[in-house]
């Protein structure tokens, strides 16, 4: 399959010519001279890698550059700048891009950038391909030995019992979703299949309905290949829906339907492909106000939450922080060939002092860094000084100060007050990507779309 470039510049001269020599070199290739054609190709088109001017009739490329890469992380950007926005393309760079060329270049200069992407993206998949045969194989380890994770631990192998029971498993963002997941594959008689992993978050929608079931052969005009879906892939394993409260109502419907009778059609196939999989599903989310909200279906959530797990923040599994940290500590200590060093007792206090609201993946990150920027043999509370308490939203008005019951005030617009300036903040902070707004605020982006309209925000 040929690597897709989209070229998007507003010089006609240059564009033609890189499109020429990129279609001689074996790429795929779309063109566009503004940003808003620009957004059309690359949802439509889906490039591995994109060459955008920084500057454009409509706009400044860098401007699109954070928004592409949440919304496509796996697509390369390489920046095209004049020669006095070098600066610029640098710090292109740090937000993302993965190299830049400044003009004019040498088609030469570009085909050697394009084959330094190739073959990281080349590595890239091999690492990723040799951490999850790693995965498979090892078998899972929680650590700690609090009460939320024995009881983990029990109700895991209660489950794993039963390898066609569909899971749900729910819990704050870096509680080890994924994990649990993984721990009922290893346990249950499924254990030799595949274990398939999707974020229902991080693939287009226009894409994961093949991702998810694949495409018949000829129903395509620009893919014509069949391709295998990631549901056919997992048969006689497990297939682990991470943020399945991000699927579309039409996906929604299809999953359901997969559910009740274990047949999915590929897109574009008039014929049923039986599979045997087991599901477990997880999000952070509300399903309960999804639902209310018309956002999900209710008859769906009922066929994932057969078997309902609630996995607990980090914060409630008290001494548990402390065995994660050590462990975390040996591991990383051993990768860099250190010596481990010890936690003081001041060090322990403060790491279960503090709230931990990123839960083990937070932890997991925090150690990394003490391992690499620390020498010393012993850790101590000042040591962890970036830990400082999470800061709370800054003040709505009156949120915090003491409410009078008059005879005008009224709950309703109380509460709407409050809701309108805490969306306010996330949209400012978010730079207005209603996605990204909407995950601080724990509600989908529909959701958060329908509030501001009602709030008519601008």
């Amino acid at each position: 399959m040929a690597m897709k470039v989209a070229i998007i510049d507003d010089e006609t001269t240059l564009r033609l010519t890189l499109e020429m020599f990129l279609e001689d070199e074996g790429y795929e290739v779309r063109t566009a001279s503004t940003l808003e054609e620009g957004w059309t190709i690359i949802d439509q088109f889906h490039p591995h890698i994109t060459l955008l001017d920084i500057r454009l009739p409509d706009g400044n490329g860098l401007d699109s550059l954070l928004d592409w890469k949440e919304q496509f992380p796996h697509m390369a950007v390489i920046m095209l700048t004049a020669y006095g926005d070098a600066k610029t393309a640098v710090r292109a760079m740090k937000e993302g891009a993965f190299d830049y060329l400044t003009k004019p270049f040498e088609l030469e200069e570009l085909k050697v950038t394009l084959e330094k992407w190739n073959k990281q993206h080349h590595l890239e998949k091999e690492v990723e391909r040799y951490r999850e045969e790693e995965r498979r194989t090892n078998p899972v380890r929680m650590i700690g030995s609090s009460d939320p994770i024995n009881e983990l631990r029990a109700k895991i192998s209660l489950i794993a019992e039963s390898d066609n029971t569909t899971v749900l498993v729910r819990g704050e963002t870096g509680t080890g979703k994924e994990l649990v997941a993984r721990s009922i594959h290893q346990q249950s008689s499924r254990h030799a299949g595949p274990f398939v992993a999707v974020n229902c978050a991080s693939i287009p929608a226009d894409l994961i309905e093949v991702e998810l079931f694949g495409r018949e052969k000829g129903n395509h005009a620009v893919h014509p290949e069949a391709k295998v879906g990631l549901m056919e892939w997992a048969d006689g394993g497990t297939l682990f829906l991470d943020e399945v409260g991000d699927l579309s109502l039409d996906l929604q419907v299809k999953l359901l339907r997969f559910l009740e009778d274990k047949k999915i059609k590929r897109v574009g196939s008039v014929h049923d492909v039986e599979v045997d999989v087991r599901v477990i599903a997880a999000t952070n989310r509300s399903l309960e106000e999804m639902i209310q909200d018309k956002e999900f279906r209710s008859d769906l959530y009922y066929r994932l939450n057969v078997v309902p797990i609630q996995l607990s923040p980090l914060r409630k599994r008290g001494k548990d922080i402390i065995r994660l940290t050590e462990h975390f500590l040996n591991e990383f200590c051993q990768q860099m060939s250190k010596e481990v060093p010890v936690l003081k007792e001041d060090a322990k206090k403060r790491l279960l002092n503090y709230s931990w609201p990123g839960n083990v993946r937070e932890l997991k990150n925090s150690v990394e860094r003490l391992a690499i920027l620390h020498q010393k043999k012993e850790l101590s509370a000042h040591h962890l000084d970036f830990l400082s308490p999470v800061e709370a939203p800054s003040e709505p008005s009156d949120y915090d100060k003491d409410i009078e019951f008059t005879e005008q005030f009224s709950l309703e617009d109380y509460l709407e007050r409050i809701e309108k300036e805490y969306i306010e903040k996330a949209i400012q902070e978010s730079k207005w990507n209603i996605t990204q707004a909407g995950k601080r605020l724990g509600i989908s982006r529909y959701a958060l779309q329908r509030r501001i309209d009602k709030y008519d925000i601008t």
